[in-house]
């Protein structure tokens, strides 16, 4: 019976130890990469929804002949806090085109409305906020020069000139904003590269 374990052979400790410094090293390098492909993930989020608000609003102006003013829905107004997923739109209704008369002949100020009004939906839960701001600025719009800090409507002097659609959300808790934008002219534009 002795002589059977006399024969066997196993890994010494010091070969334990480097294999568990090499398991080590590959992790060192490999969780971080993994954590950031995670949140360039989420941004596409961000980067398909602006897109799909983008040709809303273009559709809606095709048909209407103006560009809507939309308040902020989605994530709250993201902070040094971390963006949690928000459920899109529950129980906002459309605003009805009379009661604050947006597309006139002869349009003043800015034409508020919702999501809803342009026929834009999100699927699910959402981690940015998204807001759309009329502009009257010379085409091309740049998307990023007006979208960073966009939080709410701003009145202009004639809103079928353009917009800006932003999306804003700090998808890993630090200082730092992860900001896209698009403009009639631009379609989805990360605004702050490398912030998450």
């Amino acid at each position: 019976m002795f002589k059977q374990l006399k024969g066997q052979k196993g890994f010494t400790l010091i070969e334990l130890m480097i294999v568990v410094a090499i398991i080590g090293i590959l992790a060192a390098i490999a969780i971080p990469n993994f954590l950031q492909y995670q949140m360039k993930s989420r941004q596409s989020e961000a980067k398909t929804n602006l897109q799909a608000i983008r040709t809303s609003e273009i559709s809606f102006q095709a048909e209407r002949g103006c560009y809507l003013a939309i308040t902020r829905e989605g994530s709250p107004n993201p902070g040094a806090n971390k963006s949690v997923p928000t459920a899109w739109g529950v129980g906002t209704a459309p605003v009805a085109p009379n009661a604050n008369g947006f597309c006139n002949a002869n349009p003043v100020g800015t034409f508020l409305g919702t999501f809803r009004n342009i026929s834009f939906v999100a699927t699910g839960s959402v981690n940015y906020g998204y807001t759309v701001d009329s502009s009257n600025v010379a085409v091309p719009i740049p998307a990023c020069v007006l979208g960073i800090n966009v939080e709410a409507t701003s009145a202009v002097a004639n809103p079928q000139t353009g917009f800006v659609a932003t999306a804003a959300a700090n998808l890993d808790a630090d200082a730092n904003l992860s900001v896209w934008a698009a403009s009639v002219d631009n379609g989805a534009t990360d605004c702050n590269v490398g912030q998450f």
